[in-house]
């Protein structure tokens, strides 16, 4: 366990919403185990939409930094990162004393490359007792963030302005049914990255959905649509569905609250499977199956 007076501050952006939460998650679920303080400002736009965040112009977690008006802390936020974000910089030269910069962003496109947040590597600068600011995307604790679910699915636990809504939609989607699954289709940005591997058109997002009510033939399935782009709804004759929120916080908080999720690989559906504890199918690639097995917790 690690001196209380460590300090941990992540000082660069890691991708989009998805992508941050679980940057966070990560030194969360780490911060609990070793003991050391964290402070999070690069949640940055996306502080101001949850309970944890949103008074707090750094994020600080497990305590808070500051307690102040919402949109205040969000305008000191934003006023605050950019510096951060150059002494994260100047940190990596060595010329900043007490200030340690670990910065991994060479592998945030790359399939490997993780830091582990419980090696030895970073353990040592933990013991340094210096201020460390973590850069890049790629750091991780698997058993820490398992273990520490529920504390930070709390501290994410949306602002009542998203979630009120959200909750209506879902509360009218079983009211047409008894088994709500969310749909995560994702094409607009997947249709090039990494040569459209994970790219699949909403003809084939239908079938396994008809595949889903095959294998539930005792429920009344539901499907909640979630998109990135509009969709022609005639392809979805046949089936009871509604289509999400529509914007990204929305969705994210609609797909956690159903009783399972089916997505392409994404950090979004995959932070709605574990801030709600749903079960996720990942459609890894087009002939994956939505058998009830493949159906898994987080």
């Amino acid at each position: 366990m690690s001196d209380h007076k460590v300090t941990v501050m992540i000082s660069s952006k890691a991708g989009r919403l998805g992508n941050r939460l679980f940057q966070a998650a990560y030194f969360m679920g780490n911060a609990l185990s070793q003991g050391y303080r964290l402070l999070n400002p690069s949640l940055g736009e996306y502080a101001q939409l949850f309970e944890g965040s949103a008074r707090d112009p750094l994020c600080g977690y497990p305590e808070p930094w500051r307690d102040l008006d919402p949109e205040f802390a969000h305008q000191s936020r934003e006023f605050l990162f950019p510096y951060i974000h150059l002494l994260g910089l100047a940190a990596k030269s060595g010329i900043v004393p007490g200030v340690t910069a670990i910065d991994i962003r060479r592998f945030d496109s790359k399939d490997d490359g993780d830091i582990d947040l419980n090696s030895e590597t970073f353990g040592k600068c933990l013991a340094s007792r210096k201020m460390i600011l973590p850069m890049g995307w790629k750091f991780s604790d698997y058993a820490g963030i398992r273990k520490h679910r529920q504390e930070i699915a709390r501290y994410f636990t949306p602002v009542a302005s998203v979630s009120k809504p959200v909750e209506a939609l879902i509360s009218k989607a079983r009211a047409m049914g008894d088994f709500l699954v969310g749909v995560h289709i994702r094409q607009d940005d997947y249709r090039q990255w990494k040569n459209g591997i994970h790219f699949y058109e909403t003809e084939r997002y239908v079938q396994w959905m008809h595949d889903v009510v095959n294998h539930h033939s005792e429920r009344h399935v539901v499907f909640l649509v979630c998109a990135s782009n509009s969709l022609d709804a005639r392809l979805f004759q046949g089936l009871d569905w509604c289509s999400g929120p529509g914007d990204p916080m929305g969705d994210l908080h609609a797909l956690s609250l159903c009783d399972r999720i089916m997505g392409p690989p994404s950090t979004f559906s995959g932070w709605a499977s574990y801030h709600g504890g749903v079960p996720i199918c990942v459609l890894r690639d087009a002939n994956a199956s939505v058998a009830p097995e493949n159906f898994v917790g987080f």
